[in-house]
């Protein structure tokens, strides 16, 4: 790992960890993140993460299934390039997922989700959080 890597992890570490997110991908849920570390691959180096859902009532759009009572949280695992974040965000170098932690835009999504009705189509909902997302400001 260079110097570079190393610093990076800590800038993402110092911004995000534990902190929740919207995370995009095809789909979007609300989430915490947390064990921001680095991860050694042949490939390279990567920034990793672990990432738990927070059920959120309406949330789960896009290939996402909505939370059901009784469902464990989703958990899981990223990584992505450690140069790729801002402030307020961390993304997948080429497209992939993103994680946007501005806590207006986190307030905004869960308002839109507690205003769906229970039969809401999914996927319109993930064109919706997906114009929130572009449209901000």
């Amino acid at each position: 790992m260079d110097s570079k890597d190393a610093s990076n992890c800590e800038v993402l570490r110092a911004r995000f960890e534990g902190r929740e997110a919207i995370y995009v991908e095809k789909g979007a849920l609300r989430v915490r993140v947390s064990n921001i570390h680095n991860v050694h691959e042949r490939q390279g180096s990567h920034i990793g993460a672990d990432v738990e859902e927070v059920p959120t009532p309406g949330l789960g759009v896009g290939l996402f299934p909505p939370h059901r009572p009784g469902r464990s949280p989703l958990r899981w695992t990223i990584a992505g390039d450690p140069t790729s974040y801002s402030d307020q965000s961390w993304w997948m170098g080429y497209g992939g997922w993103s994680l946007e932690f501005a806590p207006e835009f986190v307030q905004a999504v869960i308002d839109f989700a507690a205003r769906r009705p229970n039969n809401a189509d999914p996927c319109e909902g993930y064109s919706e959080v997906c114009r929130m997302l572009n449209n901000r400001t």
